[in-house]
């Protein structure tokens, strides 16, 4: 399958010019949330991308939203494989993710979110996997895993720290804040801040600069860049699976899910085990 075949319900396909490919994420009632559809049609793009890899590739959202995160329904629906097991959590759904971004950050051409609205928990991950994040003026980002009572593990823990700083990474991790777009330029997580109606030609734009440098040394030149950071990847990610496996075994992951599913404030037992007094 080539890549201009590619038809998929959760993923659009475009060329907004020859070389300059584009991914949209087009479930944006939904929150184009990571859903296992969502992630076999990630995947299938993907590797039929590697095959044919366009010159530069923009991976953008739809209707206000470019990627909300974890499917929650799995954990708190009883009838769901992972609702209660934290081996399923960790081996079918977090390492699939791992695989499907792992894709994304393989790609030997340049890559480019342009994240047009939410991004956070896994979106925010999704982003991370790209080398370059253009943000909406509008849009927010950060990692809220810890107020659901879970990890990052599908990238924020891994990739975080890398571009921003371990200090930076702790303090947007930690607090599971929400950054705005300023304030994500500001901390070296965003290239660049657009506004919202100019994002996608300004992707465009930023993508066009490599149409005229060599697809080989770009290629080559992010092969080493990633293969010489501190740690290898596998070896982060097996860390951060290990960090998924305890916290969704515990009661703060229970907790949070069933919190956000309630739409109420968590009351984490913790480590602990006890809630608020």
């Amino acid at each position: 399958m080539t890549v201009s075949e590619t038809d998929t319900r959760t993923i659009g396909f475009e060329w907004p010019e020859p070389g300059i490919a584009l991914l949209r994420l087009t479930r944006g009632a939904e929150m184009n949330t990571i859903t296992m559809e969502f992630l076999a049609e990630l995947d299938a793009s993907l590797s039929a991308m590697a095959d044919a890899p366009p010159r530069a590739l923009i991976v953008t959202g739809q209707d206000g939203v470019f990627c909300g995160g974890a499917f929650i329904k799995y954990f708190t629906d009883p009838a769901s494989q992972f609702a209660g097991n934290a081996r399923a959590i960790r081996e079918v759904y977090v390492r699939r993710i791992q695989e499907a971004f792992r894709r994304l950050r393989l790609l030997p051409c340049p890559t480019i979110a342009a994240i047009n609205g939410h991004a956070f928990g896994g979106g925010l991950e999704l982003a991370l996997h790209c080398d370059f994040r253009l943000m909406s003026r509008k849009a927010r980002t950060g990692l809220t895993e810890v107020r659901l009572g879970a990890v990052a593990g599908a990238g924020g823990v891994q990739q975080l720290h890398r571009i921003v700083g371990r200090a930076k990474a702790l303090e947007i991790t930690l607090l599971g804040g929400r950054l705005t777009a300023e304030e994500a330029l500001h901390a070296g997580l965003a290239t660049a801040v657009s506004e919202p109606e100019a994002l996608e030609s300004d992707a465009v734009e930023f993508a066009r600069r490599f149409l005229d440098l060599s697809p080989i040394s770009i290629a080559e030149s992010k092969r080493a860049i990633y293969r010489t950071e501190a740690m290898e990847m596998d070896a982060a990610d097996e860390v951060a699976l290990d960090a998924v496996h305890v916290a969704s075994a515990g009661p703060d992951w229970t907790e949070g899910m069933t919190a956000f599913t309630e739409k109420r404030a968590p009351d984490f037992p913790g480590l602990t085990g006890k809630g608020r007094a």
